[in-house]
């Protein structure tokens, strides 16, 4: 996953039970080093048996704008059914997977025109992660077992580097911070992978706080706040 976290320096949420109906909208603001380098706007929406994520993503860099979506569909247990990315500027370029009993085929377009197809079967869960997206961590903080507790590894499947992988996510603790002019609280994850952390700050009703990547200099807020 290097090579995939490393992209951040270039360029709210659903802890409700599975099953439940649940909409939400938002926008998020990508800062690096302080300053915003692009926003990311997502819906999630949910029925007894499906979870449906969308986003649209823009970083502008100096000159250089680059623009992407994604569509991502879960089942009412969180399991990945199918994920689609697709980017728009400054050139054209797409990624599909679809997920079923276990197993992930994923279709990509080659340097020479032709579309590749790649085939990965899991035991046992899989989430989809796309680092570069980040409304996912929170689809991801969803999978965390507060019953059990502790740090708890996750399979994974990372669309950019076409690999699966594994985070371990742990709750370090609730914290009171304001949000919306008041004082609430907030739960703090950390996600770890194999060569970076990231901290994830969450309500307990489910709205995205704060995401924070020390390592890469990141930090992705709610275009409401001031960084």
């Amino acid at each position: 996953m290097r090579h995939v976290l490393g992209v951040l320096v270039l360029l709210g949420g659903l802890l409700a039970a599975p099953g439940a109906a649940q909409t939400q909208k938002g926008e998020l603001r990508i800062l690096y080093r302080g300053e915003e380098i692009g926003r990311e706007a997502f819906e999630i929406s949910g029925t007894a048996t499906e979870l449906h994520a969308r986003s649209d993503i823009t970083y502008r860099i100096d000159a250089n704008t680059m623009r992407q979506t994604t569509d991502l569909l879960l089942g009412g247990d969180g399991v990945p059914r199918r994920y689609e990315w697709k980017l728009e500027e400054p050139r054209q370029s797409w990624l599909r997977m679809e997920f079923e009993a276990g197993r992930a085929t994923v279709s990509f377009p080659r340097d020479d025109g032709k579309d590749e197809q790649q085939v990965y079967d899991f035991d046992g869960r899989v989430a989809l992660l796309d680092i570069n997206v980040f409304h996912h961590f929170l689809l991801l903080a969803r999978l965390y077992d507060f019953a059990q507790g502790g740090p708890q590894t996750i399979s994974i499947f990372v669309p950019q580097s076409v690999q699966p992988g594994s985070v371990t996510l742990e709750l370090q603790g609730v914290e009171t911070m304001t949000v919306d002019g008041a004082p609430q609280p907030v739960r703090r994850f950390s996600i770890l992978s194999e060569d970076n952390e990231l901290q994830l700050w969450v309500t307990e009703t489910g709205r995205f706080v704060r995401l924070a990547v020390p390592q890469a200099e990141v930090e992705v807020l709610p275009a409401e706040r001031a960084p």
